[in-house]
């Protein structure tokens, strides 16, 4: 199949540093390949630029990943009208309605659940129930969770800094950061933005690092940090931290598809996010407990997350849909 996968065009793909989105269209491309198909990216912010390019090939699947473009489809299948197409949302708050007045969302979610000429594919069954529950048809939404290239990853048995904890992520009041650097097991790394009280100048800060050190080094740390307020799906970071071989300690909104009985994942409830010493003493035992079953946990996160799997099953719902 020849498919084209829309992007936001806020950041170049691949992307060089921070850029879930972007990773995962790239992440796409290359296993279609491996399978055969033709994936073509397309990036940019420019809508005209967006159905000029589009207009150019005959395409058999078109993916927008990006819902503030929700506005073209129309103008999207008129250009390929043969084409079947798709959308998916990325938004992080897609389950906590209050906030979609507030981030302009909600004129956007109103057309994803009215929607019943293309489908929509979720990035987490999260967010299908979320459609579900309001009413959006059944008939056009699909489940295909994105995934962490596993090949790509290092993975060391023995971690080089065992009794450390990496928060990896883009350093934004979303991700909350700014709560735990009190905590001196805990290094953070991401691409920082001046919207909260983040101390950049921290010896724990790092910095932002390119995509190849990231490759290469999450494997060091004992665990994973992520007690963000909202998260579309389990995130890339946690994925590629599984898959890193090391244990996680999460949020309930980072936590959607992860099997929340195993020993290496711990959620904090929301009542405790902002208890600081309660925080210290989970990730101390969630380090304890997964530094002994790396194996096992790098094994868990190819099992489940690995795009070798869900890209197959991509191309099986691509090939299902009317």
């Amino acid at each position: 199949m020849k498919i084209a996968l829309v992007g936001p065009g806020i950041i170049e793909i691949p992307p060089k540093g921070w850029g879930a989105v972007e990773s995962l269209i790239w992440d796409y491309a290359t296993e279609l390949g491996e399978l055969g198909h033709e994936g073509t990216i397309i990036n940019t912010p420019d809508r005209t630029q967006i159905i000029r390019e589009l207009s150019e090939e005959q395409y058999d699947f078109i993916h927008v990943h990006y819902d503030v473009f929700y506005d073209i489809m129309d103008y999207i299948w008129a250009t390929q009208p043969d084409a079947k197409l798709a959308i998916s949302s990325h938004y992080p708050y897609i389950d906590q309605p209050d906030r979609h007045p507030h981030d302009g969302y909600d004129k956007i979610y109103k057309w994803l659940i009215e929607n019943d000429k293309y489908y929509n594919f979720c990035i987490s069954y999260k967010d299908y129930e979320t459609y579900k529950k309001d009413n959006a048809p059944l008939n056009k939404l699909l489940v295909c969770p994105n995934g962490a290239q596993h090949r790509d990853y290092n993975f060391e048995e023995k971690p080089s800094k065992p009794d450390k904890t990496i928060y990896l992520g883009k350093i934004e009041p979303r991700k909350r950061q700014y709560v735990y650097q009190a905590i001196p097991d805990i290094e953070f790394v991401g691409h920082y933005t001046n919207t909260t009280s983040f101390d950049k100048d921290a010896k724990s800060y790092l910095g932002e690092w390119s995509h190849q050190h990231k490759l290469q080094h999450v494997t060091d740390y004992g665990n994973m940090l992520l007690l963000s307020d909202g998260e579309n799906g389990t995130p890339l970071v946690i994925k590629e931290a599984l898959i890193s071989g090391l244990g996680v300690v999460v949020s309930k909104y980072a936590a959607h598809d992860l099997d929340k009985s195993l020993p290496f994942v711990t959620v904090i409830p929301d009542d405790k996010w902002n208890d600081i010493e309660y925080v210290e003493q989970e990730l101390k035992k969630n380090r304890e407990i997964s530094i002994t079953m790396r194996k096992e946990i790098r094994q868990y996160g190819i099992d489940n997350f690995s795009w070798q799997k869900l890209v197959k099953t991509y191309v099986e719902n691509i090939e299902g849909m009317e």
